[in-house]
């Protein structure tokens, strides 16, 4: 018979129970002991056995579907996966393809019915294992909330941790905080003033730097009131208040006055149908659509995000008219479709590009894969770490969104690079262009605005505005079937050189 030997650990092997070498040495033994039985292929994983997207694991399954072993041996059930159903979908693949599931310590054999009901009996006991550790790292956060302390690891803006890791206010960030309610309270200041006024000052900021949304995050934040929040509930917190509770109050009561103010004077965003591509050639903010009432009515226009939030010395990028940009952008757009010069080019020039780099591509591919392993390993010895009491619920938490955060971008530039490897001149039909100008077209002039925007992004990489006489347009070539649905925004397609509007 012949066996492939599958190993996984979740962390690495110093922190691990049974190390790889460990389980591979187990399921060896337990090989030699039985009669016929012959390793043909080991594989193994460091990651997560709530996912089945593991290499080690897709290579023996791979295995398995070429017709190339008998048996799959693992040292524990769970090494294949801790949910019920994701093993279920295992075991049910294998049978069918005629390959035996079996487990060095554990007593079932999935060729037989019997077998087959304790490797279900085996999984619920995997799952409610995996649950039990995510309810213990909750509830230790939620006790750790409720005795005062402070629920994660990162503590807001104006605090710190001193030798006893007891939460203090900082010398130097504190005082900051203090002004900040003092200045929107009594000195009725905006937050976009208090942003512009602590920046040109210097002063001591959060790590995104002074921004109205970071003042107003600020003014919100009930731990400046000695409060732990977590979970939607507020308790008394151990740590010292930085503003009392009048003053606190007297700024809650001015961000909901004036945030209704604010929605009576914002615009409907949907008028805005370049919203989300634009932006300024000088300080590469986005550029938002803006109104405004004058002599002559209301005037709609776009504007340089850094400019209105920071002021002319931060960046003074000009304001634009919003008819006359949209209705350059949309008939050169309509425009560029139609000609099947610049298209030809366009897919001579992206064929020539991708062919030269495609193995720096496949090199960044391989990169990216590497660490998305590597932070699943962090992830999995964080967890391991946590269970096992030597770290504490604070850090963990923080360190678990992190990595959480950290995964989730690297997904998805791997779903880039991998787009990137796709030749757009094999998938692409130059001749369908003028039916996609004709959709353009009609989409454009009877389309909702959130259709009509959602493929406008679908067709407009960037627009470069360095000023109201220079503003540079990356377009993208795209094909006719998702003209047709534009309120399904799929992949973008080639992109043709820059140029004016």
């Amino acid at each position: 018979m012949r066996v492939c030997l599958y190993t996984r650990i979740s962390t690495d092997e110093e922190n691990q129970p049974t190390s790889l070498h460990s389980q591979r040495e187990r399921l060896e033994a337990f090989v030699r002991s039985q009669e016929g039985w012959r390793v043909v292929a080991r594989e193994e994983d460091r990651a997560t056995g709530t996912k089945l997207d593991r290499p080690g694991l897709s290579a023996a399954l791979d295995l398995a579907r070429a017709g190339k072993i008998d048996l799959l041996l693992v040292y524990r059930v769970d090494r294949l996966s801790r949910k019920v159903k994701q093993l279920a979908q295992l075991a049910e693949e294998l049978d069918r393809l005629g390959v035996a599931l079996r487990s060095a310590t554990e007593p079932f054999d999935t060729g037989a019915a019997a077998g087959r009901m304790m490797l279900q009996m085996l999984a619920v006991f995997a799952e409610f294992e995996h649950a039990t550790i995510v309810d213990r790292v909750t509830a230790g956060i939620e006790r750790r909330a409720k005795e005062g302390r402070w629920a994660t690891g990162k503590l807001p803006f104006g605090y710190r941790r001193n030798d006893d890791k007891d939460v203090i206010p900082d010398e130097r960030e504190a005082p900051v905080v203090r002004r900040v309610f003092q200045l929107y309270t009594r000195d009725r200041l905006g937050t976009t003033s208090i942003a512009r006024l602590l920046t040109e000052e210097c002063a001591p900021a959060p790590a995104r730097g002074w921004q109205p949304a970071v003042v107003q995050w600020l003014l919100e934040n009930e731990a400046y009131l000695g409060r732990v929040h977590w979970r939607g509930e507020s308790y008394p917190g151990l740590h010292e208040p930085l503003v009392d509770e009048p003053t606190f109050q007297a700024a809650q009561a001015l961000l909901y006055k004036r945030g209704q103010d604010l929605t009576l004077r914002r615009g409907n965003r949907s008028e805005f149908l370049l919203s989300g591509v634009i932006r300024c050639g000088r300080c590469r903010r986005a550029y938002i659509g803006m109104s405004a009432k004058g002599n002559g009515g209301v005037y709609h226009y776009y504007a340089c995000s850094g400019r209105q939030k920071l002021g002319r010395k931060a960046c003074d990028g000009e304001r634009l008219s919003r008819d006359k940009l949209e209705a350059a952008v949309l008939t050169q757009l309509a425009g560029l479709y139609r000609d099947g010069d610049v298209i030809a080019h366009a897919l001579e020039r992206a064929h020539n590009e991708q062919t030269a780099e495609r193995p720096a591509i496949e090199e960044r591919q391989r990169t990216v894969t590497e660490e998305i392993r590597r932070a699943e390993r962090a992830l999995d010895r964080y967890y391991r770490a946590f269970e096992s009491g030597d770290l504490e619920p604070g850090q963990f938490k923080t360190r678990l969104v992190d990595l959480e955060a950290k995964l989730d971008t690297l997904r998805e530039h791997e779903q880039v690079v991998a787009g990137q490897l796709a030749d757009p001149a094999e998938s692409f039909n130059p001749q369908a262009l003028t039916t996609v100008a004709d959709r353009l077209q009609d989409t454009l002039a009877a389309g909702e605005p959130e259709q009509t925007k959602a493929l406008l992004r679908l067709l407009i990489k960037e627009l470069r505005v360095n000023s109201r006489s220079e503003i540079l347009p990356t377009y993208r070539i795209v094909t006719p079937e998702v003209c047709a649905t534009p309120s399904s925004v799929g992949a973008p397609g080639i992109e043709p050189g820059t140029s004016r509007v």
